[in-house]
């Protein structure tokens, strides 16, 4: 049975998370849905689960998704379930929502093989309304949204927000996890949707006809 968890508001930010290194990006206003049934991190779904909690998505820089061996980016996003199904013993499919980003600080392995982190909580980047300039990808963005459905989006929509519109490109974006990443680092909404422009008018000229 599919079973929905209230969203908490984000107030006193916690000094350690738990981490969940993934082969891709989240960013904060983010959606993302996760299959999990290794053991370690069945037990991270199953305390999340219970007290709504925060736990940190970090991007993959080496290694899988599953086993021991993984070195993760330094900066990730808090991430807290807005949902959940078993549909059979062992595995657990979660609907998760990115909140503020973090600096990992110091890490520890749990003898579970769970990664715990001391962090540093990065402030959220000024609001600030989508330039003109870049109006076009707002546009863009809000077809995707027609097309693949609300529901791949975490609420509230905001398409007049710089950061908003830019980070949702980017998720949705075939982009290599270390760009993803380097986007996600930066506090600058222009600039990200600057590169993004540019990514997206470099891969529409490739995919183009040329002209005999």
């Amino acid at each position: 049975m599919l079973s929905f968890i209230g969203r908490k508001p984000a107030k006193n930010l916690p000094a350690t998370l738990s981490l969940f290194p993934l082969g891709t990006t989240l960013f904060p206003g983010g959606r993302l849905g996760l299959k999990v049934f290794e053991q370690r991190y069945i037990e991270l779904a199953k305390g999340r689960i219970a007290d709504g909690e925060l736990f940190g998505v970090v991007t993959l820089t080496d290694g899988g998704e599953v086993g021991a061996e993984q070195t993760f980016a330094t900066v990730g996003t808090a991430a807290r379930v807005l949902s959940f199904d078993m549909p059979q013993a062992g595995i657990f499919l979660l609907d998760v929502a990115g909140e503020d980003r973090f600096e990992v600080l110091h890490t520890k392995t749990e003898k579970s093989g769970l990664q715990q982190a001391t962090v540093r909580w990065i402030p959220a980047e000024k609001k600030v309304k989508l330039p003109q300039t870049y109006a076009e990808l707002g546009v863009i963005l809000s077809q995707i949204m027609v097309q693949a459905g609300d529901s791949r989006f975490a609420e509230p929509f905001d398409l007049e927000d710089a950061t908003w519109v830019g980070s949702r490109l980017v998720e949705i974006l075939q982009l290599p996890p270390s760009i993803k990443q380097n986007l996600l680092e930066i506090n600058d909404a222009e600039l990200r949707l600057k590169t993004v422009y540019h990514l997206i008018n470099r891969a529409t000229n490739a995919s183009a006809p040329q002209a005999s």
